[in-house]
């Protein structure tokens, strides 16, 4: 277990170079009241417990900073419940959001910083952490694996609960492996593609198809012979655009095509839930696109 330091930073430690380029305000986390120091740019939040082994990594900057995990448990004190899902699936995935030097893709590709596994083993170590409830709560919404903000809003749409504004199916396994058998000139060979949004038991996939991206003419070919290949394979293949996605009206088409596929029928009421589904829309495609 770890303690917070109860010395304050000093001054110079505060304004090294390795901070000058983080965004202000800095927050600190600090072991008591004594060690708060309180000046332009920095806000001080006390803490007297112990920490995991772990809550706390050695950046590249010289820095002592939160872990993936911690980060996750203490901005579940801050945001709402769809919003710290987002950001689970951006930790749990391989995109970082990033307007500033993406500005058309609104994100830059990345390593996973952690796992589903890892924060709900350290979620479960942190029994007295503030944020530990909703942090929790959030954890069954989220998944491994998401390449893009607009593959994590699709997922939720179709995943979250009727009760917040989603379709409420199972949970898919996203950009996970396909194996299929190909036949060719009598012999039969195993090939091994990657699915967006996997259902393995129905062998349903649907693919997103990034505008920016998979538009161009140089992905069309390999993307069309994917999609045949995993269709020949046996597997049900569902595309869905960006445009789709952002329509109230095909959304719910895509819906009920999916439902047939999973053989999972729609019940959500009407038409309370077609408010909390615009609301859901509008938190998910308000902060992410």
């Amino acid at each position: 277990m770890q303690s917070l330091p109860a010395i304050p930073p000093s001054a110079r430690e505060l304004r090294s170079e390795s901070s000058a380029s983080l965004t202000r305000p800095l927050h600190l986390l600090v072991g008591n009241n004594n060690a708060r120091r309180e000046t332009c740019g920095y806000s001080s939040h006390v803490s007297s417990g112990t920490f995991p082994r772990g809550s706390f990594i050695r950046a590249e900057s010289g820095l002592t900073v939160s872990s993936p995990e911690l980060c996750f448990v203490q901005m579940a004190t801050e945001l709402s419940l769809v919003d710290l899902v987002l950001l689970g699936f951006e930790f749990c995935g391989g995109y970082r959001l990033d307007k500033v030097r993406e500005p058309e893709r609104g994100f830059s590709d990345g390593p996973q910083l952690t796992s589903m596994a890892k924060l709900d083993t350290f979620i479960r170590k942190t029994p007295g952490l503030k944020g530990r409830k909703n942090a929790q709560r959030a954890l069954r919404f989220i998944a491994d694996g998401s390449a893009s903000p607009m593959e994590t809003i699709l997922t939720m749409l179709l995943t979250l609960p009727y009760r917040l504004g989603g379709y409420g199916f199972p949970m898919p396994q996203l950009n996970c492996p396909i194996e299929v058998v190909a036949t060719s000139r009598g012999f039969q060979t195993k090939r091994t593609f990657k699915g967006d949004l996997y259902w393995s038991d129905e062998r349903v996939d649907v693919e997103y198809d990034s505008d920016a991206y998979h538009a161009a003419h140089e992905r069309i070919n390999p993307d069309a012979k994917r999609r045949n290949a995993l269709v020949a394979g046996g597997v049900k293949v569902i595309t869905v655009t960006k445009e789709q996605i952002m329509s109230f009206s095909a959304m719910r088409k895509l819906v009920a095509e999916l439902s047939k596929l999973l053989k999972k029928r729609l019940q959500y009421p009407l038409p309370e839930f077609d408010q909390r589904n615009l609301d859901l829309r509008k938190q998910l495609f308000g902060r992410r696109t």
